[in-house]
């Protein structure tokens, strides 16, 4: 399964296999998806706050539009150690999440998933 994180360089989504970059895309979708964060590089973001990536999202590649009712995702390491929810909840895990081409994150969350703030 690739893991997908956001290039802010090349102001693109990248693409990881194996620990290995296999390319870069403007937008792609991916069902069953694990947000994936490491709570030590959050910590050495936070102490350095130099970029590096700590956070991506891990599922099965998929074809899809944005659907109805997604919910944007963002990831901070400044405010939070999850991927939120606009209202601030976190989010682990997702149906189905489409990552546009302006850079956005749009989830369809599994409902036992979400956690309220």
């Amino acid at each position: 399964m690739p893991d997908v994180y956001r290039n802010l360089s090349r102001a693109c989504w990248s693409v990881r296999v194996k620990n290995r970059v296999v390319g870069h895309v403007p937008s792609l979708v991916l069902r069953d998806v694990r947000f994936v964060v490491s709570l030590a590089g959050v910590r050495r973001i936070r102490l350095r706050q130099a970029r590096e990536v700590i956070a991506y999202a891990r599922g099965v590649p998929a074809e899809s539009g944005l659907p109805i009712g997604a919910l944007q995702v963002r990831f901070c390491p400044y405010r939070s150690t999850d991927f939120t929810l606009p209202d601030g909840a976190p989010i682990r895990a997702a149906a189905l999440v489409h990552f546009a081409s302006d850079g956005s994150c749009w989830a369809v969350p599994h409902p036992l998933e979400i956690r309220h703030a």
